[in-house]
Formats: structure tokens, C-alpha cells, sequence
């Protein structure tokens, strides 16, 4: 029997067929779509899109439903949960009967969210990557009119056009992180495309890349301390594979 893998998945956009792809590259689910390698898959937010096809954003949702272990919420999730009654209305069901989306994960001492936790809010929560996930959780799941009044999920700093001194978890950008500061963890995000995954100063994975046919993902075996990219193109013969929602 194959390994037990830890899998960090970039941001998907509603590409079914590229998140097929990669999870049938590193032998985490069958041709159907269904499971069958053991280990923790998370995906880092912006699953969905909101400019997406409803029935691709359905589809998508649909495999991360059958395949993932957690998914995490990105600005586009952000956004379309503010719109809850609109037309992407049966992917976010999909994503809420698993009790996703969650806004933080941690991994061996790894903080895993959508665009990073800067070092002015790190300073704020905990040092340790586990107990820091579940604070951010805590106030993520608190009522929505609380948790769009919290910086660390709303502000948006000004590389993204915003007012704040810098973004928070959806809203961060590599060009807001100062020079020489760290966190107490170790980071894992998308938000920002790159041309590959990058482990930038911090330290901190930077693995969303702005290819709609690929997708990338960092992966370790149980035991290993090193992550390992990987980039995969989804294939036609993939997008035959899974079927988008009628």
C-alpha cells in the first residue's frame, strides 16, 4: 500500500478537471473520483470562482466533497458567501453539508490559509500552528455580520486597491509582507499566482499558479519534513473522466 501523503492544494477556480487531475497524479482518488489513497488533503481557498459556470463551480465542489479532507475559504468564497441566495447557491450547500468552508489549518507546525497571516496579525495569535488554526476558525465561524467587521479576515491593504496597511488571509499579497519579519509558524497560502510554487523568507509556500489547465499542490509522505511541488496540466481525457453536474 502506497504511503500516507500530506497534500496542500492550490487555488482551483472551479476547474474540476484540473483538481481530477492532480489528485489522480499523486494516486489519491480512482478514475471515479473516489478516494482510495490514506492521508490529509486540504485546498487553500478559492475552490470556487464567481465568475465561474454554476454547474462547473457545482462539479467542482461536488469532487472536493468526495476527495478532499478540508477546504479552505479564499476572497471568492468570501464574496459568494455574501451572496448566498445567488446562482452559485448549490456549490456553497455542497462545501456546508461537509461544514466547509474553513478559514485555517495547520500541519506539523505549518499554518495553511488562503493568502497568508501577516506578521502584524501574527503577532496576535498563537505561537503554535495548531492552536493558531482553530483561534482562526473560532472567529470564522462566528455570525457573518461579526466576522466581516474582523481585520483579519476584511482588510484589504494596497496592493490590492484597499485602504488598510495590509490585507488580511484573503486579502494579503507577497508585496506586503515586510522585509526580514517572520511568524511564529512556518505558512502555506495561494491568492498570489506564481509561475511555480515558491518557498519565499518567512518561511512561507506561495503555490497558486495562474494557468486555468494547471494546477499545483505541495505533497510530503508521512514522516518527511521536506514539501515537494508538483504542477500538474489536466488532461482531455480527465475532463471525460468526471462529469460536470447537469
Amino acid at each position: 500500500m502506497a504511503r500516507a501523503i500530506d497534500v496542500v492544494i492550490g487555488d482551483v477556480h472551479g476547474h474540476a478537471d484540473a483538481l481530477y487531475s492532480i489528485l489522480r497524479e499523486i494516486g489519491m482518488i480512482d478514475a471515479s473520483g473516489r478516494r482510495r489513497r490514506t492521508g490529509w488533503v486540504v485546498q487553500v481557498g478559492d475552490l470556487l470562482d464567481r465568475k465561474a459556470d454554476p454547474d462547473a463551480n457545482l462539479a467542482t465542489a461536488q469532487l472536493a466533497a468526495e476527495a478532499l479532507d478540508v477546504v479552505l475559504a479564499g476572497n471568492h468564497e468570501w464574496r459568494l458567501l455574501e451572496e448566498c441566495d445567488g446562482e452559485h447557491g448549490a456549490a456553497l450547500a455542497t462545501l456546508a453539508n461537509q461544514g466547509w468552508p474553513h478559514a485555517a489549518a495547520a500541519c506539523d507546525g505549518w499554518l495553511i490559509t488562503h493568502a497568508g497571516v501577516h506578521p502584524d496579525f501574527a503577532a496576535a495569535l498563537p505561537p503554535d500552528a495548531s492552536d493558531c488554526a482553530e483561534q482562526i476558525n473560532h472567529r470564522w465561524h462566528r455570525d457573518s455580520k461579526r466576522r466581516a467587521r474582523d481585520p483579519l479576515f476584511a482588510s484589504v491593504g494596497p496592493a490590492r486597491g484597499g485602504d488598510d496597511p495590509h490585507g488580511g488571509i484573503f486579502w494579503m499579497h507577497s508585496d506586503e509582507w515586510p522585509k526580514n519579519r517572520t511568524t511564529p509558524w512556518g505558512q502555506i497560502a495561494g491568492h498570489v499566482p506564481q509561475s511555480q510554487p515558491r518557498l519565499l523568507p518567512g518561511p512561507r509556500w506561495a503555490i497558486d499558479i495562474k494557468a486555468p489547465d494547471r494546477l499545483a499542490a505541495i505533497m510530503r509522505s508521512n514522516g518527511d519534513r521536506r514539501w515537494r511541488p508538483v504542477v500538474v496540466k489536466a488532461r482531455a481525457r480527465d475532463r471525460r473522466a468526471y462529469p460536470v453536474a447537469a
